[in-house]
Order: structure tokens, then sequence, then C-alpha cells
């Protein structure tokens, strides 16, 4: 039975000292079938196409700057594999990811999204000995249709999913308005739709190092998402308004747990009948920077 082609969207932007090392990490699956999109938003400095030339599955794509949502949404329309894994200019792989993952979906016809643990790395690449994912005894709960114990409360960790092409669809993309948190919104939008599997091992490596100009360290650009992921929800085409109320909710607290751990000094502090009552305004006017 012939493999089923595996595209691995590589968005780079302004950096060049990881980049060989991530592109190399995908070269040297044990999975053989693999192309490799390196998408370019936009970068002033010249370093990608030279890098992508030594690898014989490496395409590189530029295009004009317009974030990480727009590098994504680029690289699956160009994509030509059945499925789609994503990974970070400065994020690598452990070799087997792949073939564990096309295995689940081969295998799992029902399941279209295969995700994982991941290992923290230090800005050497060397293991930090923390790892993300879940625990032992809550691994069962990161698979099925998770939609509803995920909520607000976690997302797979970006380096690891790998999903099936049919999942993205024109109200299913990365929201291009969303500069920071977009891999949140587009997971849980995801999770409402589809069914997906975690496997509980570390199969890809973050790295985690001091530098302001790390998406994930610029917390306060987080703040104010959940009104924008509300929204996404209804462009969904959800229409049932107990569902809709029960996910304003979810993300209302989402909303003032996140605030209150970032302004400790002024803390956002809604009363019983707002919460309940009226989430909806709650989440389009507390949350304003």
């Amino acid at each position: 039975m012939k493999k089923p082609l595996v595209t691995v969207i590589i968005s780079t932007y302004n950096r060049e000292k990881y980049l060989h090392e991530t592109i190399s990490s995908v070269y040297n699956q044990t999975y053989d079938c693999i192309e490799i999109l390196v998408v370019d938003d936009g970068s002033n400095i010249d370093y990608a196409a030279v890098i992508c030339e030594k690898f014989s599955n490496c395409s590189y794509l530029y295009k004009e700057n317009g974030g990480l949502s727009s590098a994504r949404n680029y690289g699956v329309k160009h994509a030509k594999g059945e499925f789609i894994a994503f990974l970070d200019d400065d994020d690598f792989w452990e070799e087997s990811k792949i073939e564990k993952q096309v295995k689940i979906l081969i295998e799992n016809p029902l399941v279209d999204c295969v995700h994982s643990s991941v290992a923290v790395v230090d800005q050497n690449g060397k293991l930090t000995g923390k790892t993300y994912g879940a625990t032992h005894n809550k691994a069962n709960k990161r698979s099925g249709f998770v939609f509803w114990n995920a909520l607000g409360v976690w997302v797979v960790k970006s380096p690891t999913p790998l999903i099936r092409k049919k999942v993205f669809q024109p109200d299913l993309m990365f929201d291009e308005s969303i500069k920071v948190g977009e891999d949140v919104d587009f997971y849980q939008r995801m999770f409402y739709r589809h069914k997906i599997h975690y496997i509980n091992e570390p199969l890809a490596f973050y790295r985690e190092y001091d530098n302001p100009e790390r998406l994930s360290l610029q917390q306060k650009k987080y703040i104010g998402i959940e009104k924008k992921m509300y929204d996404n929800f209804k462009m969904m085409g959800i229409k049932n308004p107990f569902v809709l109320y029960k996910i304003s909710i979810r993300l209302l607290k989402s909303a003032i747990e996140k605030w209150n751990q970032i302004f400790l000094n002024q803390p956002v502090v809604i009363n019983k009948f707002d919460f309940y009552v009226r989430p909806v305004y709650c989440l389009k006017n507390y949350f304003n920077l």
C-alpha cells in the first residue's frame, strides 16, 4: 500500500539560528514520505532559501509578512499531503514522531488529529527535564471528542499535532487577525468538530529561552483572545443558544483567570449576575487593554 504523503509546514521570520536543526529533524524522520514547506513570512534577511537547498524534499515559499497564522494558512494552501504538521523554526522532533502518528491515523479513520506531550529544551537544545502534557492519570482525557473538557483548560502543544488535510475548511483555518494565541483559537475550534488521539510520550522538543520577541513570552497580548474565539465559534455555524452560552461561560472564566494572573494589582471582579446572565457582554467589555 502506498504511503500517505505528509506535508510539514515550517514558518520562519528573521530567525536563522535554529532553522537547519529544525528541518534536519524532519528530514531524518523514520517515516520517509514527507514534503517540507518552509514558509518565509516576509523576512528582511536572506537565509531560509539557502538552508532549504540542502534538503532534497524541502521547498522554499516566500510571502509578504502577515504573521504566524497567515504563514500557516499559506502553507496549508500549498500542501500536497494527506496529512499536515506544523513546526516552528526553533523547535524540533523526535525521529519516530511522524511514523507513530501516521500509523494511528491509518488505523483509526475516525481520528483526525494525533498529538502528544512535548519535552522542553534550552536554547542549546539540551533537555531541561521539564515536559508539557497530561499527567498519567489524565492522559485518557486528551483523546476522543475532547471539546468540553479542553475548552479554557488546555490545548495541544504546538509542535506535536499531525492533522488530516480535510480538517482545514474555509471556516476552520488559523485566524489571521490573531497575532498571539492563534493556536489556542484554532485547536479549540477543531476540537468542536473532530475526534483526536493523544500519545502520552514527548514526540517533539519545545525550545524555551529568554527572548522578548518570542510570542509565547508576550503574555499581555493574549488578553482579549476569548472574545475573538467566541465570535469564531459563531462563524463556524454554531447556533444552539445553550451551546453558545456554555462556551461563553467557559471562555469568560478563562479570560478572568488569565487577566488576574498577569495583573495581580488590578484584578477583574465580575458580579454573579453579569457572569451568569451577561457572559458575552463581559467578554466584549471587561478585557480591553
